[in-house]
């Protein structure tokens, strides 16, 4: 009679322990792309190709860290320059939200994951004027979601994880402002 209530109940406790591990890995691979992108981003300045490169650099890092995820797949992430009125970080539009779908209509630079590469695929976007230089400095934002699968279906089948970090850009040394 205890023993369908004790399985259901460990069941449960490691369900939830993984989604608590997906959830940890998404969060820390957003704040390892935020890190990098605090530094890189600014530094590539106004050039296009220099900013391109910088946010292809921030999704390997982003993926680097997403690669030790066991019960869930990354589904993309944004690059996005923080809305200033927003109180959550947030970009302009709004988050992306399920399945990347929606959301961050400016200022922003989407990838979605590509499974047979393991690796994050540019699908669209830009954020040409990022500002390192004067009293103001814009911050950037690193959005992460992926799709977790439980493995009983006691909870169903997936449930999409997000994970955000918002820092501010590095300011850039005066004589390198213009």
């Amino acid at each position: 009679l205890i023993l369908p209530v004790m399985v259901l109940l460990v069941l449960g406790i490691m369900e939830f322990g993984l989604l608590f591990t997906s959830y940890s890995t998404t969060t820390a691979a957003s704040r390892s792309g935020a890190r990098l992108a605090a530094t890189a981003y600014s530094q590539a300045g106004t050039s296009t190709t220099a900013q391109n490169s910088a946010a292809t650099q921030i999704a390997a890092a982003t993926a680097a860290d997403l690669e030790v995820l066991n019960n869930a797949e990354p589904v993309g992430m944004a690059i996005y320059k923080v809305n200033p009125s927003s109180t959550d970080g947030a970009p302009y539009g709004g988050y992306p939200g399920a399945n990347m779908a929606g959301g961050c209509t400016s200022n922003c630079i989407k990838f979605s994951w590509n499974a047979s590469t393991q690796t994050f695929t540019k699908t669209g976007g830009s954020w040409t004027n990022a500002d390192a230089c004067g009293v103001t400095v814009d911050s950037i934002g690193v959005y992460v979601q992926t799709e977790h699968s439980y493995i009983s279906g006691i909870l169903g089948s997936t449930r999409d994880v997000d994970g955000h970090t918002v820092m501010r850009l590095e300011p850039l040394p005066a004589d390198q402002c213009a």
